[in-house]
């Protein structure tokens, strides 16, 4: 009867340690992500083309830049996050 209980008791500790009954769980910390997009400009102001870039945050406009056929760059708020940009005519050199 005693080798019965030992094949048992052999049985019911391998079953436990399998399904992670004798293991103590460990408790992680929740993980922060931080979630950014980087996106490359896509234009240039180089004179080639009048374009507006439109920049956001979290979903809200931000930013603005004005680019006219001269070269010049005007921009408005702040220039970070993800963007949008149209370009409004093509410049001729």
């Amino acid at each position: 009867m005693s080798k019965l209980r030992a094949s048992l008791a052999c049985v019911v500790a391998l079953v436990l340690s399998g399904c992670g009954g004798g293991m103590e769980m460990e408790e992680s910390a929740p993980e922060t992500t931080i979630e950014t997009t980087e996106q490359s400009l896509l234009y240039a102001c180089d004179g080639r083309r009048a374009f507006n870039r439109y920049w956001f945050q979290n979903g809200v406009e931000v930013g603005r830049e004005y680019c006219d056929c001269d070269g010049t760059l005007t921009k408005f708020g702040t220039t970070q996050g993800s963007y949008t940009q149209e370009v409004i005519s093509y410049c001729s050199f």
